[in-house]
């Protein structure tokens, strides 16, 4: 009787079965756990993005960033540490300006100026390596020509976000 039962089902109807019922399991699971990326998806707010499609290997290292494919949903992404770098030199140039004026306020000597001004730019390590440092050091500058007592040049307020100066 078994021998029959699985003579009468053939290879056609059993792969059509197990399709179905794969398809509509992930069906139930796409549906259960991701509705809502698939409803983005549907409504067109979304984009599937494939991470190895559209990259190609490059063997020369003289190639130009301006060829390659910039996804804007990757921008945030790949720049949120200059954000992160710009949100802090806005707060870095607040700092400043207080510090000179409470410095000129309260008469500290030159090198303690020079001191408390290297203190507040080691709270601030990535504005050091970033492209901004000149426009800091520039604002040092102007703050400090307004007090000719800590009166600082571009090449002194460049050396002071060094520690051991």
């Amino acid at each position: 009787m078994k021998n029959t039962m699985l003579n009468s089902i053939s290879w056609n109807s059993y792969l059509v079965a197990v399709v179905t019922l794969l398809l509509l399991w992930y069906l139930y699971t796409g549906f259960r756990y991701y509705s809502s990326e698939i409803k983005q998806i549907l409504s067109g707010r979304k984009k599937i993005g494939f991470p190895t499609l559209g990259k190609k290997t490059r063997n020369d290292s003289f190639h130009s960033s301006d060829h390659e494919n910039v996804n804007p949903a990757n921008l945030n992404e790949a720049f949120e540490e200059s954000f992160a770098t710009l949100d802090e030199v806005k707060e870095l140039s607040a700092r400043i300006t207080e510090a000179v004026s409470e410095s000129a306020e309260i008469k500290r000597s030159k090198q303690e100026f020079k001191n408390y001004i290297r203190l507040i730019f080691s709270d601030y390590p990535y504005v050091k390596i970033s492209s901004l440092r000149t426009n800091v050091n520039n604002l040092l500058v102007y703050q400090s020509k307004k007090h000719p007592e800590l009166l600082l040049t571009s090449q002194e307020a460049d050396e002071l976000w060094e520690g051991n100066n």
